[in-house]
């Protein structure tokens, strides 16, 4: 028994190894200056001057214009136009321009795959209705925290593009695995194969990129659901983003796990019999209002038209 707990151990130490040389710091692509200098400063206005955070964006002209484009989109519907990115702070708050900035940040290093395998437009597709899933669902706790649910259904699979990149043959391997089978979670293919998942190798880069703890957590546990659903009001914000993980995919007709997303949901909000329904419906009507401003193009098959 002794000789097979080292075992587990050795490979356990030799996995860990393996993602962190994959995911050190000058193996990855370099974070933009101007979104590091931002997502270094403070959440809370109140311990923030708001010069601060504009300094960098503004220094950027090409982000400059990205952040005026999001802060002018039917997202947040200003009856007057924001015409400086200093007004669209004190509008909007710092952690949703933050938010933002990074989002632009990682989607610019982000491999641009495109084959019959893999398709990084299709897996945005998927993140974009993962994330307002997720913000639609926190508001059901009542939590202030939205922007870092959205932020967490967005970025939980960031790692998967750098994945095939760095491991071609493996990583295309699970995908065809997953097309064959389609009941079969990529994590757990992930796990038994190689020792480590798609969300550990997110932490590390969260690591790598100083991307602040409290998103970097989610998306580390993103598939993890039990202990999350046992107490949900001690995490809501990691619930509904490994909730967000069961959402169906763009690439697969068939959803294996609705019955699983439908248990889970029922048992946080058992009083609430179609509030899946219900946001799924929603999810579709605001995915036009993000994905203009997050370049990401529309799904072919509505959400709803998943459900059964």
């Amino acid at each position: 028994m002794s000789n097979i707990t080292a075992t587990a151990s050795e490979k356990g130490i030799k996995a860990k190894e393996e993602l962190q040389a994959m995911f050190r710091v000058e193996q990855l692509p370099a974070m933009p200056h101007s979104a590091l200098n931002v997502l270094q400063l403070d959440n809370d206005l109140s311990k923030v001057n708001i010069d601060d955070l504009v300094r960098p964006i503004e220094a950027d002209p090409g982000l400059t214009a990205q952040v005026l484009k999001f802060l002018n989109s039917a997202f947040f519907g200003f009856q007057n136009p924001v015409s400086s990115v200093k007004q669209g702070i004190a509008l909007v708050g710092i952690r949703t321009v933050k938010n933002f900035v990074l989002w632009k940040a990682i989607f610019s290093l982000i491999p641009k795959t495109g084959d019959s395998i893999f398709d990084v437009k299709l897996l945005w597709q998927d993140s974009l209705r993962r994330a307002l899933f997720a913000r639609l669902l926190i508001m059901q706790f009542k939590h202030e925290d939205q922007d870092l649910a959205f932020a967490g259904g967005l970025l939980q699979d960031m790692a998967i593009p750098l994945l095939i990149k760095k491991k071609p043959q493996q990583a295309t391997q699970f995908l065809r695995e997953m097309k064959e089978q389609p009941e079969k979670r990529l994590s757990d293919l992930e796990l038994s194969s190689q020792g480590w998942t798609h969300a550990d190798a997110a932490e590390m880069m969260c690591k790598s990129w100083k991307i602040p703890e409290d998103l970097r957590m989610l998306l580390a546990n993103h598939t993890r659901i039990e202990p999350y659903v046992e107490q949900p009001m001690d995490n809501p914000v990691q619930l509904v983003v490994s909730l967000s993980a069961l959402l169906p995919t763009v690439v697969s007709n068939q959803w294996h796990e609705e019955s699983k997303l439908r248990y889970y949901m029922n048992l946080v909000f058992p009083t609430q019999t179609t509030l899946m329904e219900d946001i799924f419906a929603q999810v579709d009507q605001e995915f036009d209002l993000f994905s203009i401003v997050l370049q990401i193009s529309k799904p072919k098959t509505p959400l709803t038209a998943m459900l059964t």
